[in-house]
């Protein structure tokens, strides 16, 4: 029986006429409901036959596309070589696909520059011949972009590291490989910029054995930063071994909460070691010399007089003595201040990308968490160790601030200075229901903003470092002590008659006294970042600032009883 004998449905239509109409209405509706942007280009010509809201979106040229050939839909796609693509798929029969593939598009009458993830799918009819072509496509514009201005961000942070004039250092993995490295460092160690990606043990050998690798590994380990001031180290330059001077630091560096590698700094202080060494050979030589004078001034007064010119030699070489440790100082201060400088710039510098990787981060979250998926997690753990290291940089940058600032002398009240720091600290006191009782403060001649500092840091300790379940009781006592009643391990920065001695007691979870020292120091913490946050530096600021107001810091523990800091400035 042929298709005129097959049986008729209520419309009119065969059963084969039917179907066919039924398939095209799937196919139709497939297209329209599919969540990827779709479209049917049928034809050599490419007539748009079939296209979804989505793909009618990425065109931009409105719902009237329909029956249209794709050129003159999209006339702009004619010099990047889409039509090209789309004609060899209609030719061979090969799918074709792409991803992150740019495309520049007019939509909406604005001209841009867009990315997408497509396929060019060619279909056949029953006869086995080509007569249409399935594009699916998924605009990326969003990814690509975050992504290209995360690749700019980390760029230009290697060229703020490779154009420093601090010698700058980033090793990764277990076996130190050489990421990046800028040209103080490598004048130091006497190579050439062919020894990036390469094992610093094999890019120099003669490191191996030598403190220096170790400091790094211990710090890869452990992600506790080294110091040293000092260091001796040998390094093969200029045709020879060189025995040299430096002053280190290494740091560690993390990618979410994966310790991957570490950033070492330096600076070369070979010159000012061997000065310091000149002028204890010097010195000892001039003990030596007026033990022996005392001796020769005491035998020949008794039998000849004094002896001029020996006194008069030695009274030279005290002059030379005396100029070369000024020299020797001056070279030292001028360390140093270079070092606190670099410490204020990278500061500042190292702010900008950490910005971008949290602002670029937010990007990510808030328009594609959702085709992210578990990814949102590492984003977030992105984001809060780029916090952390911001906030590092910051109290870096404050320290660096009061170790640089000159003295500022002016009366200053205490009780004013605590009644600021307890309105900076209102919320977090009434979050924790906290009570500060504050005795009778005096006034004293200093800098008010390194006074706020001070206690500002002092009693954001004391409501932190609380213990469970417990409200925080805090306590500002204040008395006056003559300068013969001073504790024997305090040492003021500046001679008095009389102290102010101010202590600060609350009942938090205290520490073992034998860390009483070690808690003034730079980057010291007692407890780890997941217990209590903080970066170490907080209580280093306090130490500064007393000193730099001529007194002293001190304190007093036991665990789980709270804590009492002394703190001693002059009348």
């Amino acid at each position: 029986m042929n298709n005129d004998q097959l049986p008729l449905d209520p419309k009119g239509l065969t059963l084969d006429q039917q179907k066919l109409k039924e398939n095209e209405f799937r196919f139709r509706s497939l297209i329209e409901e599919y969540p990827v942007a779709s479209c049917l280009f049928v034809g050599r010509d490419l007539i748009i036959q079939e296209v979804n809201s989505l793909m009618i979106a990425l065109f931009g040229k409105g719902d009237t596309i329909l029956g249209k050939p794709l050129a003159q839909v999209l006339p702009e796609l004619e010099e990047q070589g889409f039509l090209q693509i789309l004609d060899t798929v209609y030719t061979t029969g090969e799918i074709y696909q792409d991803t992150n593939a740019k495309c520049d598009l007019v939509i909406d009458g604005q001209f841009g520059t867009y990315y997408f993830d497509f396929t060019y799918k060619p279909l056949r009819n029953t006869a086995g011949e080509i007569y249409a072509i399935l594009e699916t496509s998924v605009d990326v514009t969003g990814q690509v972009v975050a992504r290209q201005k995360l690749a700019e961000s980390e760029s230009r942070f290697r060229r703020l590291v490779e154009q420093t004039p601090t010698a700058m250092l980033v090793v990764k993995g277990e076996e130190l490989l050489i990421e990046t490295i800028n040209q103080a460092m490598l004048t130091i160690m006497g190579r050439g910029k062919d020894i990036i990606n390469k094992p610093l043990e094999i890019a120099m050998p003669e490191l191996i054995g030598q403190p220096l690798v170790a400091h790094c590994r211990q710090v890869l380990h452990t992600g506790t930063p080294y110091y040293g001031w000092g260091d001796e180290a040998q390094v093969w330059r200029n045709g020879k071994l060189e025995t040299g001077y430096y002053n280190v630091s290494c740091t560690p560096i993390y990618e979410g909460d994966h310790l991957v590698g570490v950033m070492q700094v330096a600076a070369e202080v070979t010159q000012q070691v061997a000065a310091q060494k000149a002028i204890a050979e010097s010195e000892n030589r001039y003990r030596n010399l007026s033990t022996q004078l005392e001796q020769q001034v005491l035998q020949r007064t008794y039998e000849l007089g004094i002896a001029t010119e020996e006194l008069t030699a030695v009274n030279e070489e005290y002059v030379v003595t005396n100029q070369a440790l000024e020299e020797a100082n001056e070279l030292l201060v001028r360390s140093n201040q270079s070092l606190q400088q670099f410490a204020y710039v990278a500061s500042h510098d190292l702010q900008e990308p950490l910005r971008k990787v949290q602002q670029f981060g937010n990007l990510l979250r808030t328009q594609y968490g959702e085709q992210l998926g578990d990814g949102v997690n590492y984003l977030e753990r992105m984001q809060v160790a780029a916090s952390r290291m911001s906030t590092l940089i910051r109290d870096v940058l404050r320290f660096s601030h009061i170790s640089s600032s000159k003295e500022t002398s002016e009366l200053t009240s205490l009780a004013d200075v605590i009644e600021t720091v307890l309105v900076d600290l209102e919320l977090l006191i009434e979050e924790t229901r906290a009570s500060v009782y504050v005795d009778n403060l005096p006034t004293i001649r200093g800098d008010r903003s390194q006074l706020e500092q001070l206690f500002q840091n002092l009693l954001s300790n004391a409501l932190k470092f609380r213990q469970v379940d417990t409200i925080p009781q805090i306590k500002i006592c204040v008395q006056t002590l003559p300068e013969a009643r001073l504790p024997p391990g305090v040492k003021p920065t500046r001679s008095a008659k009389f102290y102010h001695r101010i202590d600060v007691i609350d009942n938090g979870i205290g520490f073992d006294e034998k860390y009483a020292d070690r808690i003034f120091r730079l980057f010291q913490r007692l407890h780890g970042k997941n217990q209590f946050s903080g970066t170490g530096i907080g209580l280093a600021i306090c130490e500064k600032v007393t000193a730099n107001h001529g007194g002293a810091i001190t304190a007093t523990s036991q665990p789980n009883e709270g804590a009492t800091f002394n703190v001693y400035l002059p009348l």
